[in-house]
């Protein structure tokens, strides 16, 4: 076989036609697969993020029940036990906030808007005249946002059951 036989125009396309084949049989697989890894990985951290904010909704509806249980027995917490109660539940509240603010391109819009609904109904428990109806407004508050973000993270996340 001659230079000219082996560079025939006839060669040359077959070998360009080769080459791209393989090229995308390399590359397709490639980027399919670093979009899976890259689609994984999001809805791995969607999912951290929102067990987190569940996390801190339970903790808070936690605080919500037990502080509405003492009221409905008659229990009083002493100073030390009151203000320990009192700090962790501003501290769990404030965790909250920062969550729902960094978390605004990972949570849902339904999560948000059950967050946003927190605040607010909470802002608006302050206003119940005794302090068992601001109790229980706070704990159905509470437990309404739990269960809202929950539904809205399944739905967020694919999840079902």
């Amino acid at each position: 076989m001659t230079w000219a036989e082996l560079f025939a125009p006839a060669m040359l396309r077959d070998l360009v036609v080769a080459l791209a084949a393989i090229g995308l049989g390399i590359w397709l697989p490639g980027l399919v697969a670093l979009r899976r890894l890259r689609s994984r990985h999001w809805w791995e951290k969607k999912a951290a993020f929102y067990q987190e904010v569940v996390a801190v909704l339970g903790q808070l509806k936690q605080f919500e029940d037990a502080a509405l249980q003492d009221e409905t027995d008659g229990r009083a917490q002493d100073g030390d036990a009151a203000d320990r109660a009192a700090w962790d539940h501003e501290e769990a509240r404030q965790h909250l906030r920062r969550l729902a603010n960094e978390g605004l391109l990972l949570m849902s819009p339904d999560s948000q808007d059950a967050i946003r609904r927190y605040f607010r109904g909470m802002d608006l428990a302050r206003g119940k005249e005794s302090g068992m109806e601001r109790l229980i407004e706070r704990a159905t508050v509470t437990n309404d946002a739990l269960v809202e973000v929950i539904a809205a993270a399944r739905k967020d996340l694919g999840v079902r059951g």
